[in-house]
């Protein structure tokens, strides 16, 4: 196919979208009000998460190849795609480091808050495809004792012997959720955390869930908050982006689905789609699609303390706070903003092998974790 002719349609917010106007003509859109008619003309549709991809989209559409620029794919009717043979692509595990990322973010947070040491929490990981595998093996790296609950996996996963069922992952220190929402077979993940799980719940539990929103009764949660001193992370929300708002006065750390939003998983997820397109198109001598790779020095902590080191360095290359207080904006209304705004407009956010260490004033024990996190 010619190059000029290939027509793309794509949300407006998905990264490095500039690279395929190099090699194609391009139609911006808004991802959460796609429509059959933008799309009825396109050869190409490039989608993230906010985008239902179904019959109804592209039953009278001409495309031909279809990319999400996501690990996930619980957006996109698969059946009805190989139905029309449309070729479909996604970018699985690459935004997986920058959720993790956010979970130790997460960690620190909670810790230098409630003063306790995030490394001697037992931890319940509930699913783990890409996302929650990396968690695992950045928790035995450090020592950390977990679980991993998944009905789907087998003995050939490299963590099959921290293997546990539901229950046992529940009553951990800390639960935090990778499942995908799903709504059919043996094991369905909507309302999974439903209000009779999270009454049985530890009364001091902490709970992260960086999943999908509805995985968590958003209602139930609210309730039951009552009855409970949880510490609790919420990334994602029921009925996103018209979220429960009341729910973000009760969580420590409340964000708009942005966990996996840092520059590399964007740009990663962005180039592994762009290199199916360059390939399902036959396309020839194309720009290698390119990823920023500097780096920036990181000036320790005034602490001589091992766990203030490691939990302040993590929050200087992510404070995740920041992006809490920019989502209370959603209950002050104050400014008017939306919860589309806030990841429309997410601020710049690199993950941590972005940094290095100063050559002073970390402790060995304190360099020796934050090397295992990532940190160069």
């Amino acid at each position: 196919m010619n190059n000029q002719k290939i027509k793309v349609v794509a949300d407006e917010n998905i990264s490095g979208l500039e690279y395929f106007e190099n090699i194609a003509e391009v139609s911006k859109v808004s991802g959460r009000s796609l429509s059959a008619r933008e799309v009825n003309y396109a050869d190409a549709l490039l989608v993230r998460s906010v985008s239902t991809v179904n019959k109804e989209l592209l039953e009278s559409s001409n495309v031909k190849f279809v990319a999400s620029a996501t690990s996930g794919i619980d957006h996109v009717d698969l059946e009805f795609l190989r139905a029309k043979k449309i070729h479909f692509s996604y970018a699985p595990g690459s935004n997986a480091n920058s959720v993790v990322q956010y979970v130790f973010a997460s960690l620190a947070f909670l810790s230098e808050k409630y003063h306790f040491d995030w490394r001697e929490l037992s931890i319940g990981i509930v699913g783990a495809g890409n996302v929650g595998t990396l968690l695992a093996s950045y928790l035995d790296k450090l020592g950390v004792d977990f679980v991993i609950y998944d009905p789907f996996l087998d003995g050939s996963h490299p963590h099959c012997e921290k293997f546990s069922n539901f229950e046992t992952a529940l009553r951990q220190d800390l639960i935090t959720v990778h499942t995908p929402l799903t709504e059919q077979g043996l094991f369905p993940t909507r309302h999974l955390f439903d209000k009779v799980v999270l009454q049985g719940l530890a009364v001091d539990s902490m709970i992260i869930n960086t999943s999908r929103g509805a995985v968590f009764d958003n209602q139930a949660l609210y309730t039951e908050y009552e009855n409970h001193s949880w510490k609790c992370v919420l990334d994602v929300w029921e009925n996103e982006p018209d979220i429960f708002t009341p729910l973000l006065k009760q969580v420590d750390i409340g964000t708009c689905h942005i966990a996996g939003y840092s520059y590399e998983g964007k740009e990663q997820g962005s180039a592994q789609i762009y290199q199916a397109f360059i390939d399902f198109f036959n396309i020839e001598n194309a720009p290698p699609f390119p990823i920023n790779t500097d780096k920036k020095v990181l000036k320790a902590p005034n602490s001589k303390m091992d766990l203030e080191q490691i939990n302040q360095s993590i929050l200087m290359a992510y404070a995740i706070s920041a992006d809490h207080k920019q989502m209370l904006k959603l209950r002050e209304k104050k400014p008017l903003i939306t919860f589309d705004e806030l990841r429309k407009k997410y601020p710049l956010r690199r993950e941590f092998q972005f940094f290095c260490l100063g050559k002073t004033g970390y402790t060995a024990a304190a360099k020796k974790v934050l090397h295992s996190l990532g940190f160069n």
